[in-house]
C-alpha cells in the first residue's frame, strides 16, 4: 500500500524529470550546409593511334547540403567545374592533293604538319551527390556520382606547317622555299574557336580524407578525391580535322598570307583525319566521344545548421 501510495509516483516523477541519460543514448540527425573547393590534374582519355593526351587541370566549386546520422552522410548540391585537357599528334602529319602548278604540269601539293598541339577549356554547370561514412570523428570514405552539362568551352590549335610539291618525273620533291609556286617554309600556325562538348557527362566519384574542427559549429574536411567523366549524350569525329575550303588553291594567286589567314582547324575532340592524309586517311581521331579522368584535392568548409533541442545532453558535430 505504502509502495503505490508513494514509490510509484516518486519514480514516475524521476522520469519526468530527469530524462537526459536516457536521450542521451540516441543518435540525432545532424545539418550542414557546406562549400567545396577542388583543383587537381587530368588526362583526357579514348584517343586513337595517332594522337596521345598530355596532363591537363581541374577545378570545382560547389554548395552542397549535408545530413550526417550515427556516422553516416549524405550531400547533394550545385557547382561549377573547369577543366583543361590537351593533346599533340604523335607524327607527322601530311595532307596532299592532285593539283597543277603554275606552269601547268601536275603535282601532289603537299601540306606537311608537325608538333601539332590542341588544347580545350570548357566549363561545365554540375549537380553532384555523395554517400560517406566517418570513422571515429576523424577519417572518412565516400563515393558519389555527378552530372554536368557544359556551359562555355573553346579550343586552341598550334602547328608547324611547310608545303611541298612531288613531281611524277623528280626524285626529290620540291619544298618549302619557292613561294612563286606556292611551296613556303615552315611557319608555326593557329587557330581558336568553340568544339561541340557533350551535352551530358556522368562522373563517378570515389574521396578519402579527415577532418578538422575550427570554432564550435564549423569544421573543415579534406580529402583526395578521383572522377572519371564519361559523356552519356553528344557526337564526335563529325569534320576533317583540317578545313582548306576557305583557302585560295589557284597555283596563280596563291600566296602564304591567304594560306595563314583561311586555314582552319577543327577540334581533335570533333574530327576525323582528311580525307587526303597520307596516313589515317578518314580515320576517327577519337575512339569514342572524349572522356576524362581527374583526381585531386578537395577541401570542404562545413557549417552545423542543426536545430538544437532546448534540453539535450547530445554531442553536436562541430
Amino acid at each position: 500500500m505504502f509502495a503505490k501510495r508513494y514509490i510509484l509516483p516518486l519514480v514516475a516523477l524521476t522520469l519526468l524529470v530527469f530524462p537526459l541519460p536516457l536521450a542521451a543514448q540516441k543518435p540525432i540527425t545532424q545539418h550542414f550546409i557546406t562549400a567545396s573547393v577542388a583543383g587537381g590534374s587530368g588526362l583526357g582519355m579514348s584517343c586513337g593511334e595517332m594522337i596521345s593526351p598530355v596532363a591537363g587541370a581541374d577545378g570545382q566549386i560547389a554548395l552542397s547540403y549535408e545530413v550526417l546520422r550515427s556516422g553516416f552522410f549524405f550531400s547533394f548540391g550545385i557547382g561549377a567545374d573547369y577543366r583543361l585537357s590537351r593533346f599533340n599528334m604523335k607524327n607527322q602529319m601530311v595532307d596532299q592533293f592532285p593539283s597543277p602548278d603554275r606552269d601547268g604540269v601536275p603535282v601532289l601539293y603537299r601540306y606537311v604538319y608537325s608538333g601539332y598541339r590542341e588544347q580545350e577549356h570548357t566549363l561545365y554547370g554540375s549537380v553532384p551527390v555523395w554517400f560517406g561514412y566517418r570513422i571515429k570523428d576523424k577519417v572518412y570514405f565516400s563515393l558519389g556520382a555527378k552530372v554536368s552539362m557544359p556551359l562555355w568551352n573553346t579550343y586552341s590549335v598550334t602547328t608547324d606547317m611547310y608545303t611541298e610539291g612531288k613531281y611524277v618525273n623528280l626524285i626529290d620533291v620540291v619544298s618549302r622555299d619557292v613561294p612563286s609556286y606556292g611551296y613556303y617554309p615552315t611557319v608555326t600556325y593557329g587557330y581558336k574557336g568553340s568544339y561541340k562538348a557533350p551535352a551530358l557527362m556522368v562522373s563517378p566519384m570515389a574521396e578519402v580524407g579527415g577532418f578538422i574542427r575550427l570554432v564550435p559549429g564549423y569544421s573543415l574536411r579534406i580529402g583526395a578525391y578521383v572522377e572519371y567523366a564519361v559523356p552519356v549524350a553528344g557526337k564526335h569525329n563529325t569534320a576533317d580535322i583540317v578545313d582548306y575550303s576557305s583557302v585560295d588553291t589557284n597555283p596563280l594567286t596563291r600566296n602564304r598570307e591567304n594560306l595563314q589567314s583561311n586555314i582552319r582547324f577543327n577540334s581533335v575532340l570533333n574530327a576525323h583525319m582528311d580525307p587526303a592524309s597520307t596516313a589515317y586517311a578518314g580515320q576517327n581521331v577519337m575512339k569514342s566521344v572524349s572522356q576524362f579522368i581527374s583526381f585531386g584535392i578537395r577541401a570542404t568548409f562545413r557549417f552545423n545548421v542543426t536545430r538544437t533541442p532546448s534540453v539535450c545532453m547530445c554531442e553536436i558535430d562541430n
